[in-house]
């Protein structure tokens, strides 16, 4: 249906103050056209319904809201011969917003500052993590009455300005200076449309003498490339250098192991630190083993230190690539301590175990496995989950994936798993040992001694890259800094 057929008999602004601008009307055909026609989008405000017909055009379903009981049976016969459109008398300010799956929010209820900032807030509150959501307003730039000191731009400004994933991406309706609303001159445009991700914001830490400061809330850890950001000369110049992670997981440390030496190889004389348990106790409140299973014996660190003065270059120190996700957190890391790509070449995760760990291992491997090939398996809790809960597609998926690469590689497995490997859908594998029980550095020496490796997406599996053939059921899209190079991604 063309536009002409859509507006037939739809007023303008000039006619109908309450309504939107034609040209409104036109701006929103064109920008949804018709890639939209499977989505829902909310009406907060009805009125007479002449923007909800347009809306019922462009989209599956249109929700639409109305206080006003006249106005909603005003609404309904204007659209008595659409189908898609569901009216709810509501105050949506006294009101949950009890919606699921929208796609779209109208905004065009009261136009003062307080119920428009609750009216976004609202709407965000609808996304899930990691989608978005179109939002769009009307009368943007409506002049505020004398009485009135913020209105709808000044919300939504506001938004725009302090939430780095809510942009304003397209002006719509009349021009400012516009007379489309009788008796008043637009300010500004007379409506806009911005897009939110819900992507959640990271406190940028920085760490200054034993102590972790809070800096600021930022979408992205670390600095985009171009932004020319490095870490200064002068603390190079010192050579006494700490690695530091912010995170506490095995392989969060796992993914950076390999800095140390490319530390030493770049300043042979200089000195490498890694914190203590004490420290990260006192810096982040948790005591865990994690920086020992991944660090003891490894010749590039010459100590395990229970304080260190001066600021910390940890791992929100790094630059990315807005256009290339794929780029190793380690990579990241030396990208701002002014390493170049062939300084960074080798950098796959390491481990360094003593002769009696290696002779423990082997026994262990003789005796389940008689010397033969095997395998590992790892099935965290985290298998079929998304955000901490089971996702039924992401379950199917895992399960896939994993029957997959077992029936390709029909080796005897040495296995860890959350649950009893019998409850689970792999028991029919060939079992050569459950892992769950030995010390977890000697697990790491095992696994780096099998032929594949098989995980959900987890970090232990991470750690063993360099040693053995490793596939990862991903579950997070993409991968940003998780990545590392040479596992194979289901």
């Amino acid at each position: 249906m063309n536009q002409g057929e859509i507006l037939k008999g739809i007023p303008d602004k000039r006619q109908d103050k309450d309504t939107t601008s034609l040209k409104f009307k036109r701006d929103l055909i064109e920008f949804f056209g018709e890639d939209w026609k499977d989505k829902t989008c909310l009406e907060i405000g009805t009125n007479r319904g002449y923007t909800t017909r347009i809306l019922s055009f462009l989209f599956k379903k249109v929700i639409s809201c109305e206080n006003d009981w006249d106005l909603l049976k005003f609404a309904e016969d204007v659209n008595k011969d659409r189908d898609n459109i569901e009216f709810l008398q509501m105050d949506v300010y006294q009101s949950n917003w009890n919606f699921e799956n929208i796609d779209v929010v109208f905004i065009d209820c009261v136009h003062e500052y307080l119920n428009v900032m609750h009216d976004i807030q609202k709407s965000l509150q609808l996304v899930k993590p990691n989608e978005e959501l179109i939002l769009v307003f009307d009368d943007y730039g409506l002049p505020k009455p004398p009485h009135r000191e913020k209105d709808v731009k000044d919300a939504v400004d506001e938004y725009v300005e302090v939430h780095p994933t809510f942009d304003l991406i397209k002006y719509v309706g009349e021009e400012k200076g516009s007379d489309c609303r009788p008796g008043k001159l637009l300010k500004a445009e007379e409506g806009v449309i911005c897009k939110y991700i819900n992507v959640p914001l990271q406190a940028f830490w920085r760490i200054v003498d034993n102590i972790v400061h809070p800096v600021q809330e930022t979408e992205h850890l670390g600095f985009e490339k171009s932004e020319g950001l490095r870490i200064p000369d002068e603390y190079l110049d010192k050579q006494e250098f700490m690695v530091m992670r912010t995170a506490h997981g095995i392989g969060d440390w796992g993914i950076i192991s390999a800095i140390p030496r490319l530390l030493k190889r770049k300043y042979p004389n200089c000195k490498v630190y890694v914190p203590s348990k004490k420290l990260l106790k006192k810096l982040f409140g948790q005591e865990h083993n994690n920086v020992h299973v991944i660090f003891d014996n490894n010749p590039a660190v010459d100590e395990f230190v229970d304080e260190i003065d001066g600021d910390v270059f940890h791992d929100h120190y790094r630059i990315y690539d807005k256009d290339n996700t794929d780029i190793p957190l380690l990579k990241q890391m030396l990208k701002f301590w002014q390493f170049t790509e062939e300084e960074m070449s080798d950098s796959q995760p390491e481990m360094y175990w003593t002769d009696e760990e290696k002779k423990l291992g082997d026994d262990i491997i003789h005796k389940a496995a008689d010397d033969s090939e095997f395998g590992c398996l790892l099935m965290s809790d985290r298998f079929g989950t998304q955000y901490g809960k089971h996702h039924q597609e992401t379950y199917d998926k895992d399960v896939q994936n994993f029957t997959n690469i077992l029936t390709e590689y029909q080796l005897p497995y040495f296995y860890y798993t959350s649950k009893p490997i019998s409850e689970t859908p792999f028991h029919w594998v060939n079992k050569s040992l459950d892992m769950k029980h030995i010390d977890l550095r000697i697990q790491l020496y095992i696994k780096s001694k099998a032929k594949i490796n098989l995980s959900n997406q987890c970090g232990t599996n991470q750690v063993v890259v360099r040693y053995s053939k490793c596939f990862e059921s991903q579950r997070q899209f993409p991968l940003a800094h998780n990545f590392v190079e040479g596992e194979v991604y289901l």
